[in-house]
């Protein structure tokens, strides 16, 4: 009898020491991103021989558990890429947009007062005031295109500066990764039934840092251990961590490489272990997709460079049209020699320029500034917005414009209105539709996150209410195994 209270009552207090133990853990970890709330594990451990009668039942701790899903958390790795993805694409290009919906800063308007002040001239071309209204709108208009040209340009280069700060932290968690592999295997080389719930934390908070930077597949093995791929090249995988190469890729995204470990031999032969081959590499823009990362890649490699060929075409199609009017040249462009530009005619690149009649012509010029374009002209592409400038006379005496002449420079209007518009609604249009999905994936992610709390979080309410209940069960057992040793020792007593 003595025997059996004491047995249960040191089960009790074992259970009471492990619930005490890991409820402590779980209020301590509740503060920490990606904690899992931890359980301890009980299991019978004596049985009754047979129904008649029970000579001592016990319990004894297993372990210690997670509370954790794997397919929840296989959903938020997923949605993690995306929902960075799309966050970052509209941050990165705040600036721009602001830029583009302010009307103090609108091309738009500048362009549209430019073309007024040439009609203003057509009864009146001799006149001062209007002569020199004109020139100041014209150095309004180049303020202007080189003004927005400098802001996708400034988004360029943060996008660059991003990506190189995200992929040097990339490089850094995979190495951490690496060495979790290695140290979950180590775990479970020497006989442990679950791996440490630290390590296993651990490894999800990584995965997770892992694809808010650069997207790709996060898969958990059978092991416990962890892998990361782009498009299928191994980032991570076991206890081995890639690494990207970030050296002189800033005028080239596609010198951004990545290098990766493989193995010269196909099978894993029977004894020794595989030689590796540490120098293959591959362009890493080729398999980012996601993440912050794709998100800058997305900036750089597509975004900036239409955006820049919309306004760089307006510019061009001014100097080819307006020039092409007025006996006085009213803009140019300052080439990498220095030399300004101005004449559509004769002056080196400009004589590249197409004729522009239409809208139409304009889109086509910003065709031919693709370099990965059928019809790409890479005279042409020497002229871009952001040197463009205006050559407008200073001095309203230095004018030989005619009535004629600003009557058909007025008229150039309509040719410009859609191209104009164009940058603005792209523009606009791409940032909304990033805007959009942004709140989407944010609204999914915070559902998954909320699943997870609910299954892996900590509640201190629960928590405090745990921590009461196992005090009072470890003084119930203390008490029992007090009352067992009186019963014992007045026992001993009576048989003295």
């Amino acid at each position: 009898m003595t025997s059996s209270i004491m047995n249960t009552a040191q089960a009790g207090l074992q259970a009471a020491q492990a619930g005490l133990l890991v409820t402590s853990q779980n209020i301590a970890g509740s503060s920490v991103e990606g904690y899992s709330r931890r359980d301890a594990s009980t299991v019978i451990n004596r049985l009754a021989p047979n129904s008649v009668g029970v000579f001592g039942t016990g319990f004894s701790v297993e372990g210690f558990t997670r509370d954790y899903s794997r397919l929840l958390e296989n959903q938020r790795l997923d949605q993690q890429g995306k929902t960075s993805y799309y966050e970052t694409l509209v941050n990165a290009t705040e600036l721009l947009d602001k830029v583009i919906a302010d009307d103090s800063n609108s091309l738009s308007v500048a362009m549209s007062e430019f073309f007024d002040a040439a009609g203003q001239m057509v009864g009146a071309p001799e006149s001062v005031a209007y002569r020199s209204n004109l020139s100041h709108k014209a150095d309004l208009v180049a303020q202007r295109v080189v003004g927005l040209a400098e802001t996708v340009n400034r988004v360029d280069q943060d996008a660059r500066t991003g990506l190189k700060g995200t992929l040097e932290r990339v490089n850094t968690l995979t190495e951490k990764l690496a060495l979790i592999n290695g140290k979950l295997k180590e775990g479970s080389n020497i006989g442990n039934i679950e791996p440490s719930a630290d390590y296993l934390d651990e490894r999800d908070r990584v995965l997770m840092e892992l694809q808010r930077l650069v997207g790709g597949q996060s898969q958990i093995n059978s092991d416990s251990t962890a892998s990361h791929y782009l498009n299928g090249i191994p980032i991570v995988e076991g206890d081995i961590a890639n690494r990207f190469l970030m050296t002189s890729y800033e005028g080239d995204i596609d010198n951004l490489r990545i290098q990766y470990t493989t193995y010269k031999t196909l099978t894993e032969p029977a004894v020794e272990k595989r030689n590796l081959n540490v120098t293959t590499r591959s362009i890493a823009t080729e398999f980012i997709s996601g993440g912050d990362a794709g998100a800058f890649i997305k900036i750089i490699r597509d975004f900036v460079p239409d955006v820049s060929r919309r306004i760089d075409a307006v510019a061009i199609g001014l100097l080819k049209t307006v020039n092409g009017i007025s006996p006085n040249p009213i803009f140019g462009f300052r080439v990498d020699t220095g030399e300004i530009v101005s004449n559509p005619g004769s002056d080196t690149f400009t004589r590249a320029i197409p004729t522009v009649r239409a809208n139409s012509d304009i889109y086509e010029i910003r065709d031919q500034l693709n370099p990965n374009g059928s019809n790409f002209n890479s005279a042409m592409g020497q002229l871009t917005a952001r040197n463009f400038v205006s050559v407008a006379p200073q001095n309203a005496d230095d004018y030989t414009i005619e009535s004629d002449h600003v009557y058909q420079i007025e008229g150039l209007r309509s040719i410009f209105s859609d191209p104009v518009a164009d940058i603005v609604g792209t523009v606009g249009n791409t940032i909304a539709t990033w805007a959009n999905d942004n709140k989407a994936n944010k609204s999914v992610m915070q559902v998954l996150n909320d699943r997870r709390e609910a299954v892996s979080g900590v509640n201190l309410d629960e928590e405090a209410a745990n921590m009461v209940k196992f005090q009072q069960l470890y003084a119930a057992s203390s008490k029992m195994i007090q009352s067992g040793n009186q019963m014992f020792e007045t026992l001993l007593s009576m048989m003295s």
